[in-house]
């Protein structure tokens, strides 16, 4: 499971919230390992049943309000809830404080305090996003990410068998680079595959027999991009004798990956094939579905129509024309 360090949370969200360590005698050093953040008035209010302990918790304006009401002995009784449950940190929004003796009781449980002036809904909303981004699902693939027509094309198949020469001609023809060779995929809700280069490898392609070339410096930056979402798959395959390839299009492939299941098509490869054209087509092809419009199945239908009309009427010369 992947983990955050809530010290490395604090100095990459520091400016944007405006945070300011109200303990600081409290170490950062703690683990987060849940984008989820949590609001505790249930928890101060005396239910704890389902509590999530591994959020950060964030106190806004209602359960600030609702400690005020409560007196000394029944405010420590509320904190001493809520910091039972080992709270990676609590977050107070809108700029309000903590009484003091809450304040003392959090810093000897070693609850680190952080307090912000935004609101508890921008300051939920950044958190959430931030997490997310740092605790999404990922792992690496070989193959070559390029964006086609604004289309996120991931091209896979065996070592050497043409996908960074596809992404070169590709990059070439006005399209853009994402990854070559090493892909970093994240998984994002909902069901988004979003591609990124490893760092070492950003922005170059390996070419067998010229080596790596760095697209940025020959095409300019604007052949070039950070990252993309992963919408159609196609694996490029060597072309065997008797194996079948679609030629319908009817057949709707799949391929998962970290549990999110992206449209697939395999290209078996002959000489002399363009495969970059074919991937243009993939991308149009694949905006037209988009759009409602699918040319295999319309080709499907007229075919089925035109022979249920010639079974009424019979041969006609003019069907020769």
């Amino acid at each position: 499971m992947k983990q955050v360090l809530l010290s490395r949370l604090y100095g990459d969200l520091k400016d944007r919230l405006k945070l300011t360590r109200v303990n600081e005698s409290v170490s950062l050093g703690i683990t987060i390992s849940s984008p989820d953040i949590g609001r505790p008035g249930l928890m101060l209010a005396g239910f704890g049943e389902g509590f999530p302990s591994e959020r950060i918790q964030v106190f806004g304006e209602t359960e600030v309000l609702y400690l005020e009401r409560l007196d000394d002995a029944e405010r420590l009784q509320a904190l001493e809830r809520l910091l039972g449950e080992q709270v990676p940190c609590v977050m107070i929004t809108d700029g309000r404080r903590l009484p003091d003796p809450l304040v003392e009781r959090a810093t000897r449980g070693r609850a680190p305090l952080l307090s912000t002036p935004l609101s508890a809904t921008e300051t939920v909303q950044c958190l959430y996003s931030y997490l997310l981004g740092k605790l999404a699902p990922e792992t690496a693939m070989h193959g070559t990410m390029v964006d086609v027509y604004g289309v996120g094309i991931l091209l896979t198949g065996r070592s050497g068998i043409g996908k960074s020469e596809c992404a070169l001609d590709l990059v070439e023809r006005g399209h853009r680079l994402v990854a070559d060779d090493l892909i970093r995929v994240v998984a994002m809700p909902p069901g988004i595959l979003i591609a990124r280069s490893a760092e070492p490898l950003q922005n170059f392609v390996e070419v067998r027999g010229v080596g790596p070339i760095d697209i940025g410096s020959i095409f300019g930056i604007r052949a070039l991009r950070r990252q993309k979402r992963i919408e159609v798959n196609v694996e490029l395959t060597d072309w065997e004798q008797g194996v079948h390839a679609d030629r319908t299009g009817l057949e709707e492939r799949e391929t998962e990956i970290l549990g999110v299941r992206v449209p697939a098509l395999s290209v078996p490869l002959v000489a002399g094939k363009n495969i970059g054209v074919i991937v243009e087509v993939v991308a149009l092809n694949h905006i037209l579905k988009a759009y409602g419009y699918n040319a295999a199945q319309v080709l499907n239908q007229n075919l089925i129509d035109r022979m249920k009309r010639d079974g009424k009427r019979g041969f006609e010369y003019r069907d020769m024309e």
